[in-house]
């Protein structure tokens, strides 16, 4: 019957693995000096020895030190704390809180030591995507998991498949660098219910508590950070200053179950399966006014309304220049923002990782793409001079992938699109008037 509450402690060893090993050293149930007198919860059906040193938040201060997430970001002690806490919340909740954290996570709460409490913990339970604690209540959606491109990374193997085109062995390569790099972000049932991203080392999300709407900052952005940050200020998304989430849009389970069936073999580009769309609210932009109804269905609404994006070199760094990009190109037969995805000096990407590429193998890609629409205004930013929006993009060439922009022309020149032509004065006053 406890399979049905397996879930329970998932992110205590996520967090506990963040933790410096002299950290670790230190948290033991013997380091009388600086315990404090343990919690007494009042469920008594969870009698884990796993909470005399995780239900006290004050002991876990007094261990806790300063580290690094998986991207080298500081991650302060205080956090670390948060996310080793498991709080009566979780511990008196009447069906996930009765299973103990060693029917998960194995391990030995009698331990006096650390080092010996710790041995052969299981990391993550759902690691499985969730076939063992989470499915026999939750059936359907681990069924349907199972195919999600958050549980599989498919559409990332996908591209990084595309991306590495004539490489030697690219098989056994993409395989190294899903394993050692991609999957930090392979999603499971706990890390994203229960724990936060595992690359934030930063555990849990809510001290334990299962999350029905796991919050966005610590579960979606630092995974999907190149199509969220900066979404949640105000001066670059105006749906964030009326209290819109990720939530708000991507509100179906499909998004983040799966359908399943078949593995979604194109990751969020498989038709059908982002379902967001912003007519969903704004149905009748189209109509509303006389550029809506011109532009409909040749430019994109993001082609306007759209702000500089944090395309993959904000991290990657691969070329500082191009951190922020915002160039506009066709795509699907509408004209779109283009994001410049990688550079000509990407072969070194994965060096870190011992993979060594070619970059003769791997201009088989194009590295522009369509930019999502996460970061919108009501009205962009004019050029320098403008006098109406119109001439953001009519007569202004600079907007536009150029020839040159190009880092494999012979893949993205499909991409280019002739600035539309210049306003007459006529033209310029009649909008102005508007």
């Amino acid at each position: 019957m406890y399979k049905t509450f397996s879930l329970v402690a998932y992110a205590l060893l996520l967090a506990t693995l963040a933790l410096p090993a002299t950290v670790l050293a230190s948290a033991a149930p013997g380091a009388a000096t600086k315990s404090v007198q343990p919690k007494s919860y009042a469920n008594p059906i969870n009698t884990s020895q796993c909470l005399v040193c995780h239900g006290q938040l004050d002991y876990l201060r007094s261990e806790s030190k300063d580290t690094k997430d998986g991207y080298g970001h500081d991650v302060a002690a205080e956090t670390v704390a948060q996310g080793l806490f498991v709080g009566q919340e979780f511990v008196n909740d009447r069906i996930h809180g009765k299973a103990t954290c060693e029917f998960c996570h194995a391990g030995n709460p009698q331990a006096t030591d650390a080092k010996t409490a710790h041995k052969d913990l299981i990391k993550d339970p759902t690691a499985d995507g969730g076939q063992k604690v989470c499915g026999a209540c939750h059936k359907d959606i681990v069924s349907n998991y199972q195919t999600s491109i958050h549980f599989n990374m498919s559409g990332v193997k996908m591209k990084l498949d595309a991306r590495l085109g004539k490489t030697h062995d690219k098989e056994m390569k993409v395989g190294q660098i899903m394993e050692g790099d991609c999957l930090a972000c392979h999603a499971t049932c706990g890390s994203c219910h229960i724990g936060t991203a595992p690359i934030t080392n930063a555990g849990l999300q809510a001290n334990h508590k299962v999350q029905g709407d796991p919050d966005n900052l610590q579960v979606c952005i630092p995974c999907h950070h190149l199509a969220g940050a900066g979404f949640f200020t105000e001066e670059k998304n105006l749906h964030v200053a009326i209290g819109m989430d990720c939530n708000s849009c991507h509100s179906t389970g499909q998004q983040f179950h799966g359908r399943g069936g078949p593995e979604e073999p194109q990751g969020m580009m498989t038709p059908g399966l982002i379902e967001a769309s912003c007519y969903d609210c704004h149905q009748d932009a189209p109509s509303s006014n006389e550029a809506h109804e011109i532009h409909d269905d040749s430019v994109a609404c993001q082609s306007c309304h759209g702000t500089e994006y944090e395309s993959c070199l904000a991290c990657h760094n691969r070329a500082p220049e191009l951190q922020y990009i915002f160039k506009l190109g066709q795509f699907g037969g509408k004209i779109y923002p283009m994001i410049h995805t990688t550079g000509n000096t990407s072969a070194d990407a994965f060096d870190s990782l011992g993979v060594k590429l070619k970059q003769e193998d791997l201009e088989t890609k194009p590295t522009w793409g369509p930019y999502p629409t996460h970061f919108l205004q009501l009205a962009p930013i004019h050029k320098e001079g403008a006098q109406v929006m119109c001439e953001n993009c009519h007569g202004n060439e600079d907007i536009f992938l150029q020839e040159e922009d190009l880092s494999f022309p012979e893949l993205e020149r499909q991409l280019l699109y002739k600035a539309p032509r210049k306003l007459t004065a006529k033209e310029l006053k009649a909008a102005q008037s508007k």
